[in-house]
């Protein structure tokens, strides 16, 4: 059992295309690339945990558990798009935030990473800001302990913590990796 990570899918989305330049022509073409990328990566043992943002549903949490179910995902770290969920109602755990401990690495895991406590000083695991701010928020920051695992930046596929804490091992001081390609082309890592 391996267990993945990954944010902000926006299963259904059309204005996320654009407003992050997805390289697909419709929302169906979108999801149906997603779904495949997940069911490539992630096996019916393992565990995924999803950073927030599964779709764009601000009504009634219906989209997010039709989608999260497909995923057959296991926790959910509610997003600004995920509002209409209530967590009473899900099939499955939905939080605002949780610490992830993997091997020697402790992870405070948040949609936004504006919302982690000013007393922590382990990693961040978040999502939120897509591949628009890379400067601000790329991939792997070790100078800030942050890993945006939004999808386009994860090339659209779930992350293993396995592969992430390896790389961040490999990371020297003062690293900042835009997204996994780049993490590919540095440090030749497999997995990604």
């Amino acid at each position: 059992m391996s267990r993945f990570v990954i944010s902000d899918h926006h299963f259904g989305h059309a204005n996320i295309i654009d407003y992050c330049d997805r390289p697909f022509s419709s929302p169906g073409e979108m999801d149906s690339v997603l779904l495949d990328r997940h069911y490539e990566t992630v096996g019916a043992d393992d565990l995924l945990v999803h950073l927030g943002d599964v779709a764009m549903d601000m009504r009634d949490g219906e989209e997010t558990i039709d989608y999260f179910q497909r995923l057959d995902g296991d926790l959910l770290i509610r997003g600004n798009h995920d509002v209409g969920l209530d967590p009473a109602d899900a099939p499955f755990p939905v939080l605002d935030s949780c610490t992830l401990e993997h091997g020697e690495f402790q992870f405070y895991c948040t949609h936004r990473p504006e919302d982690v406590p000013d007393d922590w000083d382990g990693w961040v695991l978040h999502g939120h800001h897509h591949n628009n701010r890379p400067e601000e928020y790329p991939f792997v920051a070790t100078d800030a302990q942050r890993v945006n695992v939004s999808s386009e930046l994860l090339e659209y596929r779930p992350l293993a913590l396995d592969t992430l804490t390896t790389l961040l091992r490999e990371c020297p001081p003062g690293t900042r990796l835009r997204d996994v390609a780049a993490a590919r082309e540095h440090f030749r890592l497999s997995g990604t």
